[in-house]
């Protein structure tokens, strides 16, 4: 076992985080880079300042799990930091049974860091049902990422990022898991990554002001109703190609959608769900968009509701005059087969949906034409 305290515990340091002044006399802390698996299970300090830094890693096959009754890492930074935290290993934080929290709060920031991230794990963090993650304290404040991590399971405990001040800065999430009654709070803006995908199975389970949709592929899975209760903002954070999916598995609503250039949205809703979207604008309300395209998985008129009448059909294409943008779409059935057709918007004075009038193919039309002429013929010989 060994003890990692490189300075004295910060008055800054968070309530929770002071509780650290009861730590034992020999730390029940890993060795890095961690290779192996390791647990905690007692109240533990780690504290370092910019002249005594160090890169923690845990590597692909680490394991650090902190758990049990009296289970609680508060790692205090200072000063000069980068990448403090790294690494493709895992975290386990607390079980069913058991708690086990993981406090990380920063203080006196160097403005000269203000474009590094301070926490990039590319790992895995799981906080159980009486598990507990926090990211805190002070730290910079730009518009980019500050704290990233690759796959963050919250399986019925709690993950906060707080700041002591405002802060523009955001919080990136590959892979995000939400579930039995699990909560993230971020007092930062949320970012999603490319390739990444998050599960969303409990109502209002993700609380932040914004969702930022970075360029590349996302996947949103809705799983339970009122998914987005917390997130009232979903956001095509720049004009790179954007390809975003949604799944609805159950009644939800996103109260303010913001388009950008080169984004792509489809929509795949599940039978007797529906999907509700209030408000249709852009990021930062740029005018004229292109390359905007819905597309429609499955398609169903009455899956996807609007909740503006100043939208219409011009030219086959959505038009949204608020941001003098034109939306391409496009619809499947759920055989994956391309529908063609005139769209409409239907607007019923409380909320509106998208028609399309199928246009027959060639070969249904030939089909009908020659049962009439055929209808017609026998006719004219039973005269």
């Amino acid at each position: 076992m060994k003890k990692i305290i490189f300075s004295p515990i910060n008055s800054l340091f968070t309530a929770a985080a002071l509780l650290a002044c009861s730590a034992p006399a020999l730390a029940d802390l890993p060795s890095f880079p961690l290779n192996d698996e390791f647990t905690t299970s007692s109240n533990e300090t780690v504290s370092s300042t910019g002249g005594n830094w160090t890169q923690y890693v845990i590597n692909s096959t680490g394991v650090w799990n902190i758990v049990g009754d009296m289970a609680q890492v508060n790692w205090a930074y200072e000063d000069w930091h980068r990448n403090f935290l790294t690494g493709d290993g895992t975290i386990n934080l607390g079980s069913d049974t058991q708690g086990g929290a993981l406090y990380i709060m920063g203080s006196n920031p160097l403005e000269g860091e203000v474009y590094h991230l301070w926490f990039d794990f590319s790992g895995t963090i799981n906080v159980a049902r009486k598990g507990q993650f926090t990211l805190g304290g002070s730290y910079n404040s730009h518009y980019g990422d500050i704290f990233s991590i690759g796959t963050l399971n919250i399986n019925g405990g709690t993950a906060s990022v707080l700041s002591e001040t405002a802060n523009n800065s955001y919080f990136s999430i590959k892979n995000l898991t939400v579930r039995d009654g699990g909560r993230l709070e971020s007092a930062l803006s949320l970012t999603t990554a490319d390739g990444g995908e998050w599960n969303l199975h409990s109502g209002g389970g993700v609380v932040s002001s914004l969702l930022r949709v970075k360029g590349g592929t996302f996947t949103l899975n809705l799983l339970s109703e009122n998914a987005l209760s917390g997130l009232p903002r979903l956001s095509f954070d720049s004009d790179l190609v954007t390809d975003f999916r949604i799944n609805v598995s159950a009644n939800n609503s996103i109260e303010t959608l913001e388009l950008n250039s080169n984004a792509t949205l489809g929509l795949s809703v599940a039978d007797g769900a529906t999907l509700n979207i209030e408000n249709l604008t852009s990021k930062s309300n740029v005018q004229s968009l292109t390359d905007v395209t819905f597309v429609f998985y499955d398609y169903s008129a009455d899956s996807v509701l609007f909740g503006t009448s100043d939208i219409w059909v011009e030219d086959n294409r959505l038009y949204i005059p608020s941001i003098n943008t034109f939306v391409d779409l496009i619809a499947y059935d759920g055989e994956g087969n391309l529908l063609q057709g005139e769209w409409v918007y239907d607007w019923n004075g409380e909320t509106g949906k998208l028609v399309l009038n199928a246009i027959p193919e060639p070969a249904a039309v030939a089909a009908v034409l020659g049962a009439l002429a055929l209808a017609f013929a026998a006719r004219r010989r039973r005269k």
